[in-house]
């Protein structure tokens, strides 16, 4: 995974997937990797609004899904006013002279007036 603090604090996204193994599983990487999956454990799913690879299979089950990612906007308040699309679901925030709006799913536009 890589980290950033583009929120303010640093964070650690898009971690990989662990290896799947007969006994022994690939372990998660740091930043929403999924484990790996063995002959008696399953894998699991990245984690959500990460983009961390899922965990690849064995055995017991199949590969899982990456974690959905994230799409994170920082700019200087003065900037404006954000508008996020009615198919989107986002938040926004204010870090000093800036703010950051972190949308976490859904399609559609997004707008600055």
């Amino acid at each position: 995974g890589t980290s950033n603090s583009i929120t303010g604090s640093s964070v650690t996204r898009a971690g990989g997937g662990g290896g799947g193994g007969a006994t022994t599983a690939g372990a998660a990487g740091a930043g929403g990797g999924g484990t790996g999956g063995t002959d008696s454990v399953a894998a699991t799913n990245g984690t959500a609004n990460t983009g961390g690879g899922g965990g690849g299979g064995r055995g017991l089950g199949s590969t899982q899904n990456g974690g959905s990612g994230v799409v994170i906007l920082k700019y200087p308040t003065a900037a404006g006013t954000i508008t996020i699309g009615g198919g989107l679901t986002g938040s926004t925030a204010t870090d000093g002279a800036f703010k950051i709006t972190t949308i976490t799913a859904g399609t559609g536009n997004v707008s600055w007036s």
